[in-house]
């Protein structure tokens, strides 16, 4: 039996869907592929990002006949699906291409996080993974994000237009409607996580009295106390780890090989906070949008504007 998804988590980036994706897998009415994030909604092809961070898209999926397969050892789950981000973003390619292969239309979970938050930690996403070299004031400068969209970096460097969700959510709804689409906030998730996923399998149509183990949480991004031991960790093209992954994986296996690579990440990183006057910026030049978007979604985002 060939298997197309009948549920999409879109995005936001940097808004828990990684830790979300692994929660949400451990239902065994849910299925989700091994790989988090495939992009094939999105129309992104491989030779679109040839500058900075291009890694980020090495699970590209540029044909529907590749994309379903990754759906093959679903079984008998009743809700099946994938998790990627680029979704949100690329809204106008995903919503377009969501219509024209998956019918009946899938359900479409959104999670929102502070605009301003999430580009902050997208940036030590970036800074995390070796390929940040600026400061964060610098690095979201109009004149910055244009010449590297321009040398053609990968699309999360995009800082700032990846938070104007107003646009992006506004697009969903009216293509999927209200039915279809479950809005979710980041800083109420973080609240309740429980209660949250307890929600989505209700959404899912699965046993909702099912209680994943959310005890790990994933892909945090705090900043490196060493960028060039954070950059053996994290970058796949980096010489030594081509030649110390695969020695890993043959002697320990690939899961105790992600854990020792997670305890060193995590050794090796700090807590940082963004800069006061930084952060005054950032909500001027989200207000409109967060305004437009409190009144689309009938939600109370006043904490985003502090």
């Amino acid at each position: 039996m060939r298997h197309i998804p009948n549920f999409l988590v879109v995005g936001a980036a940097k808004a828990g869907t990684t830790s979300l994706y692994h929660y949400l897998k451990q239902h065994p009415d849910v299925y989700l592929p091994p790989k988090k994030e495939h992009f094939f909604f999105a129309g992104l092809k491989k030779d679109m990002f040839s500058g900075r961070g291009s890694f980020y898209g090495r699970n590209i999926i540029e044909n529907w006949d590749d994309y379903v397969s990754i759906f093959e050892e679903a079984a008998t789950e009743k809700a099946v699906g994938e998790v990627c981000v680029a979704y949100l973003y690329f809204y106008e390619n995903s919503i377009r291409n969501i219509l024209r292969y998956v019918q009946p239309v899938p359900r479409i979970i959104i999670i929102l996080r502070n605009p301003a938050e999430r580009a902050f930690s997208n940036y030590k996403h970036h800074l995390r993974d070796g390929v940040e070299q600026l400061n964060f004031d610098e690095a979201i400068k109009p004149e910055i994000i244009n010449r590297r969209k321009g040398e053609n970096w990968w699309w999360g460097f995009d800082y700032i237009d990846v938070g104007f969700y107003h646009r992006q959510v506004k697009a969903y709804l009216e293509a999927f409607g209200n039915e279809k689409v479950r809005i979710y906030l980041y800083e109420e998730i973080s609240k309740n996580l429980l209660g949250a996923i307890r929600d989505m399998f209700e959404f899912l149509e699965v046993d909702s009295s099912f209680i994943p183990d959310v005890s790990a949480k994933h892909n945090v991004t705090d900043v490196p106390r060493s960028r060039k031991l954070q950059n053996f960790l994290s970058n796949y093209d980096h010489p030594l780890k081509k030649i110390s992954r695969p020695l890993l994986l043959n002697t320990i296996g690939k899961e105790k090989t992600e854990k020792l690579v997670n305890y060193f990440k995590n050794k090796n990183s700090r807590k940082d906070n963004m800069e006061p006057d930084t952060k005054k910026y950032l909500i001027g030049v989200y207000r409109h949008d967060i305004l437009m978007l409190q009144d689309l979604i009938n939600r109370d985002l006043s904490g985003w504007l502090e």
